[in-house]
């Protein structure tokens, strides 16, 4: 190589690496923001992210059971936003200083449903001792899966309460998350399903046989919460639209009560 080649091509060198330290790297003009979210929000939390109107972060969600996140996040998941279905999995993460100093709140409410195939002729009120064995046929009920699924654990308190769960405990079939369990019920792979009033709204292949008491479980409570390691004001601002009326607006439209 000459001399005259050889500092051209340094000179090109040093040119890159002073045009990369003046515009930066792609990711320095806009963050991206990892939120897990439970799988039951999807629909409108989707929608809600397209409404934000800030554009120093980028939002990407993934979807899943509450609890199967909250591990990850114990596991160092890079997720700044945590979205749970209920308060344990908020709560398990907080008793290992994890959730942020700014906080955690409730975002969203919910309800319980016993729902069917759109086809589906049950016609049950749910009632203590309500004979769910007959209208079941020989199928099976879709649940969560009670063990870490928030719709499942509030469905077996509900049918515990109701005096059914001992009955019904051999007769379900156990989901990974609430979007699991509501595509069994529009299949009609199962008679009937226990989910969310929420997951109605996304679906025109289901419909609701009966709302369950508020009495026979606890609230069914969406908690909001910034993860303490991944505390960025981009993250702050993130947080603050999700609880802003337009938010709001859009989670009511999808059957959510505000918190």
């Amino acid at each position: 190589m000459t001399p005259k080649l050889e500092n051209f091509l340094n000179l090109k060198v040093v040119l890159y690496l002073a045009l990369c330290l003046f515009i930066g790297t792609p990711s320095s003009s806009a963050q991206d923001i990892l939120v897990f979210a439970a799988a039951s929000s999807a629909g409108a939390l989707d929608k809600v992210i397209k409404e934000d109107p800030n554009t120093t972060y980028t939002v990407k969600v993934s979807y899943a059971s509450s609890g199967a996140l909250a591990r990850q996040i114990e596991n160092g998941a890079p997720a700044s936003i945590f979205i749970s279905a209920n308060k344990v999995w908020t709560k398990y993460l907080a008793q290992k200083n994890l959730i942020s100093d700014k906080g955690s709140v409730n975002l969203l409410y919910n309800r319980l449903v016993l729902a069917a195939p759109i086809t589906s002729k049950i016609d049950v009120t749910i009632t203590k001792g309500v004979d769910l064995l007959s209208a079941l046929g020989d199928g099976l009920l879709a649940i969560g899966d009670p063990s870490h699924v928030p719709a499942g654990i509030y469905a077996k308190i509900a049918l515990t309460n109701l005096g059914l769960w001992k009955l019904l405990a051999s007769r379900t079939a156990r989901t990974a998350d609430a979007r699991n369990t509501l595509a069994l019920i529009e299949r009609a792979a199962v008679p009937a399903g226990i989910i969310y009033r929420s997951d109605l709204i996304a679906s025109s292949r289901v419909r609701i046989v009966d709302t369950f008491p508020e009495n026979v479980h606890p609230p069914i409570v969406y908690p909001l919460s910034i993860i303490k390691e991944f505390d960025t004001a981009e993250a702050r601002r993130l947080f603050e639209f999700l609880k802003s009326n337009r938010a709001m607006a859009i989670f009511r439209k999808h059957g959510f009560t505000a918190g």
